[in-house]
C-alpha cells in the first residue's frame, strides 16, 4: 500500500493511532491506580520510563 498509495498508508496508520488512543485511555486510568510503573512496565515488556511516557500519552496526563 505505501508504494501505490502513500497518502492511504498514512491514513490508515492515522486511524490506527486514533483508534488506539480511544481504545486506550480507560485501561490507562484503571492501570495507573491499580499497578506501580514497575509492574505496567514488567507486563509490557518495557522499561519504566517508556512506561510512564506511553501510560501518560495514552491516559492524557502529563509523565
Amino acid at each position: 500500500m505505501a508504494k501505490s498509495s502513500p497518502l492511504a498508508a498514512i491514513r490508515a496508520a492515522r486511524r490506527l493511532e486514533v483508534t488506539a488512543a480511544e481504545v486506550a485511555y480507560w485501561p490507562a486510568r484503571g492501570t495507573r491506580a491499580d499497578v506501580t510503573t514497575e509492574q505496567a512496565a514488567a507486563a509490557l515488556g518495557l522499561n519504566e520510563n517508556t512506561t510512564r511516557k506511553l501510560m501518560a500519552r495514552f491516559g492524557r496526563w502529563n509523565p
